[in-house]
């Protein structure tokens, strides 16, 4: 009986491992790398496959590679000795030995970090909610506006000594991203009054010395102002009477604003001592472009590199911090600069990636890692049988930095359809480069956690789930007209279902319990309702005060439809009539139960806690019925699923943000 046993559990072991060959634990190696963005969990299988499938050279070798790259790109100094074991153990493996030197002469150009033996490197956890990029917090202090009260705020990173820097007047309210000054002396932000207008002021971070400036209204621009280093100008773009958009310098203590004789970067860094001006040409957080400088007063830009992201200048002015990408992993390097011109070879500063960062007044640097895997997220919510407690997971979908990812929910709320981003097919993997990825419409089932892959293109769709059987979808494409689509989740055929002819749109929403999709004429803000069954596109509505940020919610019956005009939420039946303003909210995640009863949002409560409220489409007061996610009220959705039990909520998570000390090369001492 024993021995029988001792054979069946034997032969139930060989066909477990029979059923994961080496090839197929390599692919998941690779996908949990490249489509997931999980280097750790990438580690551990390319190990498994390197151990069990040592027999197997060619595959452990490739599989050794990779793990060295994965290490790589976490910025841990492990790829140096797997690179040197697969150097010595797999010289019978011409490609994998040959990588391993070529990376291992990289590693090894320079010998040690470029900064002195004391560099050190520390994540910092901000214990306030921001979508502000790094530059809010030097290491020691973060600014922030408050929720509960719309206060600018500046706290230390314990959260317990915070004070507020600045109130607004009833009726106010800060808005758009907040400028502190390397040295945390003094803020730079915009408020907008009731009637819609905006001014733009600045303050010191104890409270005094408020004082407004000149608003600038580039809104073609998306130029990222900054400080000087002596906090007496701010460089940002402004477009002239020609439409050029140009380097402007505004100053601080009298309000002028003069524009330079340079055309605009995306980022505009000026140098410590305000003689120069770096320029990044990018366009998205994570591409690699044009670095150049060129002097404050004027001139030709010089290039510096004309493939890497800019951070900015060291504190001394001798260097520029640029990311760049260099066989399969991102690293940093000091440039040196001299005159506003390259003067030297790249220094390798560290592996690992840093997406947007500055250099602090004492400085230290501080980033947000690239990492494009982990920048939005999703929370399933699940409701008791009273519908008055929710209960909250992250469900660490591989999102990719997709805004606003869930698009719909299956008809019996078991699965949703998300977007996400992967590598492109079809290419060798050793020429695989940032950038080069496309967009997937993937399906998520609640219960098991079973994903499935149903579309993969360049354009944006918005679906809506008619049936359990087949997708609908609007792309938005580069140009219109807008097409829509028809996707089998059977045999994943896709089928054209014709046009929205003759204007440039956004899709916003499937809707009309997955009957329809709404879709926002620009740039009027005109809602267009497409009707599945018919085909027909039918205006529904001119939306005021529309922006990108869930001002369009229809309820899924069709019954009722929501719109903001401005920090009102106003309702009416969707079959006409006049608007009722149903609540004072500022943007946030909302949406309607499935019987268009009730208007669910986000909000914070009295004790500073993120919750769930709602408010019945006949009025009356809100009510608390469940914790939120922390995440931004002013980014993501909130899908309620047709059974009405479960929700999924969208948002930016929070960025890891860590500080690099101590890095700067010393200066040589003068013979």
């Amino acid at each position: 009986m024993k021995l029988g046993m001792v054979l069946a559990g034997l032969t139930f072991g060989l066909v477990a491992l029979a059923a994961e060959s080496g090839a197929e634990l390599f692919q998941k190696a690779l996908t949990a790398e490249r489509a997931a963005g999980n280097l750790e969990e990438a580690i551990k299988l390319y190990q498994r496959v390197a151990k069990e499938f040592a027999s197997d050279r060619a595959l452990a070798a490739k599989a050794l590679v990779q793990e060295a790259r994965c290490y790589e790109k976490l910025g841990q100094d492990n790829a140096v000795r797997i690179y040197e074991r697969v150097s010595r153990e797999y010289k019978d493996q011409p490609e994998p030995s040959a990588t391993a030197n070529a990376r291992l002469a990289a590693l090894k150009l320079s010998d040690r970090p470029a900064g002195s033996a004391g560099m050190t490197q520390r994540k910092i956890d901000l214990p306030f909610t921001t979508m502000n990029p790094p530059y809010r917090t030097d290491g020691r202090r973060q600014v922030y506006v408050d929720d509960a009260t719309g206060a600018l705020m500046i706290s230390d990173l314990s959260g317990k000594d915070n004070r507020v820097i600045f109130k607004p007047k009833p009726g106010e309210r800060i808005v758009g991203a907040i400028l502190v000054s390397r040295d945390f002396s003094v803020v730079r932000f915009t408020k907008r009054s009731a009637d819609g207008s905006r001014k733009s002021a600045v303050v010191k971070t104890d409270g005094t010395g408020y004082r407004e400036i000149a608003q600038l209204t580039d809104r073609v621009s998306y130029a990222n102002p900054d400080w000087s280093w002596d906090n007496r100008y701010i460089f940002t773009c402004t477009a002239g009477p020609d439409g050029a958009r140009q380097v402007t310098r505004q100053g601080i203590a009298d309000g002028e604003l003069r524009r330079t004789p340079m055309p605009c970067g995306v980022l505009n860094r000026p140098s410590p001592d305000g003689r120069f001006i770096a320029l990044w040409a990018g366009v998205r957080r994570l591409d690699y472009d044009k670095v150049s400088v060129a002097r404050s007063e004027g001139g030709e830009p010089q290039l510096i590199s004309d493939n890497a992201r800019l951070i900015d200048w060291t504190r001394d002015g001798r260097y520029l911090i640029l990311a760049q990408r260099r066989s399969d992993a991102e690293a940093m390097y000091l440039v040196p600069v001299r005159d506003g011109r390259r003067s030297g070879e790249p220094i390798l500063l560290r592996y690992g990636s840093c997406g947007a960062g500055s250099v602090t007044a004492d400085g230290s640097l501080v980033c947000i890692p690239a990492a494009p895997y982990r920048s939005d997220t999703s929370w399933l919510g699940s409701t008791d049988s009273s519908g008055r407690s929710v209960e909250w997971k992250e469900l660490n979908l591989p999102l990719a930095g997709v805004t606003r990812p869930v698009t719909a929910w299956s008809p019996d709320s078991s699965r949703i359809a998300y977007l996400a981003t992967g590598p492109s097919l079809g290419r060798d993997e050793r020429e695989q480069v940032q950038g080069d990825y496309v967009l997937l419409l993937r399906l998520h089932d609640i219960a098991s956690g079973e994903e499935r892959e149903v579309y993969r293109g360049s354009d944006y769709p918005i679906c809506a789930w008619p049936e359990n059987a087949r997708l609908v979808c609007a792309k938005q494409q580069p140009r219109p007209p807008i097409e829509m689509l028809s996707v089998s989740l059977d045999s994943g055929l896709m089928e054209s279902l014709g046009q929205v002819p003759g204007f440039d749109g956004v899709p916003r929403a499937g809707t009309g319990g997955g009957q329809s999709i709404d879709i926002i004429r620009e740039p009027n803000g005109e809602l267009i309702r497409w009707d599945i069954a018919t085909g027909q596109a039918t205006s529904v509505d001119r939306l005021t005060g529309f922006s990108t940020q869930g001002t369009v919610i229809p309820s899924p019956t069709d019954r009722w439809l929501a719109r903001r005009n401005r920090e009102v939420i106003e309702i009416r039946p969707a079959a006409g009539g006049a608007w009722k303003p149903l609540i004072s909210l500022p943007a946030t995640h909302m949406a309607f139960t499935p019987d268009g009863k009730w208007l669910l949002f986000h909000a914070v409560d009295a004790a500073g806690s993120h919750s769930l409220f709602r408010v019945s489409t006949a009025g009356g007061q809100p009510e608390r019925i469940g914790d939120f996610p922390s995440i931004p009220k002013d980014r993501g959705a909130l899908l309620v699923s047709p059974d009405g039990r479960k929700l999924i909520a969208d948002g930016r998570a929070s960025d890891g943000i860590w500080i690099l000390e101590n890095f700067e090369p010393k200066q040589t001492a003068a013979r």
